[in-house]
């Protein structure tokens, strides 16, 4: 059993060479670890030429979006694959092409093969009224928005209805109201009292028993997936409410990654050769989101922290 591998979400509007830099960094780490990749080739019909036999491409692709359960259900077949070969990995990271490691590769390994959980992966309880300081308040200032954490009920526990509404200019027209009390939701959606829902960062890394669960729970429970299709943004909750769900799984909260989402926004800041003393000194195991042209003194940096 190899110790790693590694499951690629590639973007297919970022550049190759992006994706290419990591597929070598990994194998230079790793010793050619397994690596299974989603490309959506629907999108862009090129992918990376002449790419090592570790390396396995899911087929057919899926049509993926942005923010829709495409994203899921590529990231699960991508998984499925790692799984299916003859020497499955003990432990398997989720990438996207714009992720690097920040740690060398023994270092890594160790942690994960000494340390009590099964995954690391934000797992945060969705809450109605999330109480003062609760854990959904989590996130550092900035990090997100403070509206993130309480919007995680509304997004992903509602049940959408749309009603006639009257426009500022006196017209008709309709708008989408959230119905979030049990009254209306019980039996509705797929959680309860004994099946929580929770949410957090998208980016996580588990071992093989985590893997089971996830493909056993995308092929079996059709109600979950059902709900999950019609949310926005199912990736920063549909992985953490199956594996925190789970009989017997432990869980850290720390998804050993680096983020900084102190510029606002829907995506994470894009890092610069600046943020080099912040990634040596974060314990995250791997840093998002690197510029696609990394330039060569922060592309050196990124060595020197692997070493």
């Amino acid at each position: 059993m190899h110790p790693i591998g590694f499951v690629l979400l590639i973007n297919p509007r970022s550049p190759l060479e992006q994706t290419e830099r990591l597929i070598q960094t990994l194998n230079r780490m790793f010793d050619h670890p397994p690596i299974a990749c989603h490309h959506d080739f629907g999108q862009n019909p090129r992918f990376i030429e002449n790419y090592p036999g570790n390396v396995r491409v899911v087929r057919p692709h899926v049509d993926t979006k942005w923010a829709d359960f495409s994203c899921i259900d590529a990231a699960v077949r991508a998984l499925r694959l790692l799984y299916s070969g003859d020497n499955p990995p003990e432990w398997f990271v989720y990438l996207s092409g714009a992720d690097f490691p920040i740690k060398p590769a023994q270092q890594i390994l160790g942690e994960l093969q000494t340390n009590q959980f099964d995954a690391h992966i934000e797992h945060i309880l969705v809450q109605r009224k999330a109480p003062p300081h609760s854990p959904l308040e989590w996130r550092l200032e900035g990090h997100k928005g403070s509206a993130w954490p309480r919007g995680c009920h509304g997004r992903y526990c509602s049940i959408p209805v749309i009603v006639p509404w009257i426009t500022r200019r006196l017209q008709l027209g309709t708008r989408i109201l959230k119905l979030e009390h049990p009254l209306f939701t019980g039996g509705r959606i797929p959680f309860s009292q004994t099946f929580h829902c929770f949410a957090g960062e998208a980016w996580f890394c588990a071992n093989g028993r985590s893997a089971e669960v996830i493909l056993e729970s995308y092929s079996h429970n059709t109600k979950l997936i059902a709900h999950y299709r019609k949310v926005l943004c199912p990736e920063e909750s549909y992985f953490h409410t199956v594996l925190a769900n789970a009989s017997g799984l432990r869980l850290s909260q720390d998804p050993l990654r680096y983020m900084d989402w102190t510029s606002g926004g829907n995506h994470p800041k894009v890092l610069t050769v600046e943020d080099l003393p912040r990634l040596a000194a974060s314990n995250a195991h791997f840093a998002r989101k690197l510029p696609e042209d990394i330039p060569p003194e922060m592309l050196r940096g990124l060595e020197y922290l692997i070493q």
